[in-house]
């Protein structure tokens, strides 16, 4: 491919549009599924639809990982 037809593609570029393709994946799970497994607060849970979470299995050594996604 030439030079001329390459785009640049910066990391803020691909973290915004990865960002935002994520959570329109988790709006589309909760409509299909009615709830999401997620990771908050050292706990993996179940968030419904409703706004009921159920806290499914907590996280070990949560103090090293690094929230990269919300």
């Amino acid at each position: 491919m030439r030079k001329s037809k390459l785009k640049y593609i910066s990391t803020r570029l691909v973290s915004n549009k990865s960002k935002s393709a994520f959570q329109d994946g988790a709006k589309r799970a909760m409509l299909a599924n009615g709830y999401v497994v997620i990771a908050s607060d050292g706990w993996v849970v179940k968030k419904f639809a409703d706004g009921k979470i159920e806290k499914i299995e907590q996280l070990s050594d949560t103090q090293a990982l690094k929230v990269i996604l919300d």
